[in-house]
């Protein structure tokens, strides 16, 4: 996940957006899918600096 978190940045995906997706994929994929996707996201923007 954390892979593509770094590829969709480079592309210019904000982190609302992101944030936004993980929405969705806790609604489709359900909550332990979506918790880990939070964890990853947070690890990336932590590796970023974005606040």
């Amino acid at each position: 996940m954390g892979i593509a978190l770094q590829g969709g940045l480079n592309n210019g995906i904000s982190k609302e957006e992101i944030r936004a997706i993980i929405h969705c994929v806790g609604i489709y994929g359900g909550v332990s899918l979506s918790l880990e996707c939070c964890r990853a996201a947070k690890k990336v923007f932590a590796e970023r600096n974005i606040e």
